[in-house]
């Protein structure tokens, strides 16, 4: 997916998305491509890339089903200078800050082969940008046959905007290729998404997403094995997540279990206040550590299944794990898995979060409340 520069990404070097390159080297290979694109799918798994890298063969002098990346116009969208490809991306900060703010943010993925957008809440794809644009795209492209837009994550946008953009879709022209990549179609009004062609992402396989960081990103193979792991087919995950140390991560969340598996709720509860650091812990630290657990289960899982110790993300800990799964009923593990589903839905809302990362360590230890020494609760929805 990746090349020296992202920008020099082509259709061909594309990471584990073989139907959708094929769709889009077609689609160039035939020289009379649709006036817009949505590239959907999940977050991480390469629409943003796959977009450029369709772009570039558009404005391509002389593509054979991709760019040739030798002529002017391949050198050029290299280093997103091509004058007629334009770009709209979410934004956060202040209005008479969206110049330096957009020039940055070009100017770190110009410079960073594994460049991972990443916006704050509020950020959006701005009004005022959107209709600069298509105020533009009423001229004559300047060098190629073409222009060339690429929305990325065209879901962050207000009624207005969509609807701003709306009459360019119906009424582009030829002159104009729309490319939108979203990784919630949902969010989209049906008025976009039905004047679009779909192309359709998957989530990368795990053993591709681990060989591609232990050989192209750098990171050591035990690493890779649990970023590969935990990222869920997201490489942008993966690669956000490899800058947090992730062995210790991971290490970190299976010692705060320690207390619940001694049957010592009052130390879990201490341990519960630490990790969320008395309310300044962030969710997406919190997020982390449930998931953790979940691929500590779902090796359990595996080791019950009598697979090799080549398909288990925490095969330093193989004995532990073989230990564990000899004891455990997978029943009472799909419970354990069901009790992190429920916590990871929680984070999203308005709960108290020590008390969360409390309650779900207890029942994933395996105790229930109303039982043993734990105060009495009447409430049977823990018993799962």
């Amino acid at each position: 997916m990746y090349a020296a520069r992202v920008a020099n990404v082509r259709l061909r070097d594309f990471l584990g998305q073989p139907a959708a390159a094929e769709l889009l080297q077609g689609v160039v290979r035939s020289g009379r491509p649709a006036h817009a694109y949505l590239l959907q799918g999940p977050a991480g798994v390469g629409k943003g890339t796959a977009a450029l890298a369709f772009a570039r063969a558009l404005l391509c002098e002389r593509p054979e089903g991709d760019a040739c990346g030798e002529c002017a116009a391949c050198h050029k969208t290299a280093h997103l200078s091509h004058p007629d490809l334009r770009f709209l991306f979410p934004v956060g900060g202040e209005e008479k800050d969206l110049d330096e703010t957009i020039s940055e943010t070009l100017e770190a993925w110009r410079a960073d082969p594994f460049f991972v957008f990443a916006y704050e809440k509020a950020a959006s794809i701005r009004l005022s940008l959107t209709r600069d644009l298509i105020r533009e795209l009423a001229y004559e492209p300047f060098e190629a046959p073409r222009r060339v837009v690429v929305v990325r994550d065209a879901d962050r946008m207000r009624e207005d905007q969509y609807s701003a953009m709306l009459k360019s879709l119906e009424e582009p022209g030829g002159a104009t290729v729309w490319i939108l990549t979203t990784a919630r179609p949902s969010k989209l009004p049906a008025t976009i998404r039905s004047r679009c062609q779909k192309v359709r992402f998957a989530a990368l396989p795990e053993p591709l997403l681990r060989d591609f960081l232990a050989e192209r990103v750098g990171v050591t193979e035990r690493e890779a094995r649990i970023l590969a792991a935990l990222s869920g087919g997201s490489l942008s995950k993966a690669l956000v997540l490899r800058h947090m140390k992730p062995i210790e991560v991971r290490d970190e969340a299976l010692e705060l279990l320690e207390p619940a598996l001694r049957g010592d709720p009052a130390a879990l509860w201490r341990a519960s206040q630490r990790f969320m650091n008395y309310g300044r812990t962030g969710r997406e630290t919190m997020r982390r550590m449930f998931e953790v657990h979940q691929l500590w289960l779902r090796d359990l899982l595996r080791a019950q299944a009598g697979l090799p110790r080549e398909s288990l993300a925490n095969r330093d800990h193989e004995p532990e794990i073989r230990r564990q799964a000899a004891r455990l009923d997978p029943r009472e593990i799909r419970r354990r898995l069901m009790v992190l589903e429920e916590a990871l839905q929680s984070i999203d809302f308005n709960v108290t979060a020590d008390l969360t990362v409390f309650s779900a360590l207890a029942r994933v230890a395996g105790a229930r409340f109303g039982q043993n020494d734990w105060p009495s609760h009447t409430a049977t929805r823990w018993d799962y």
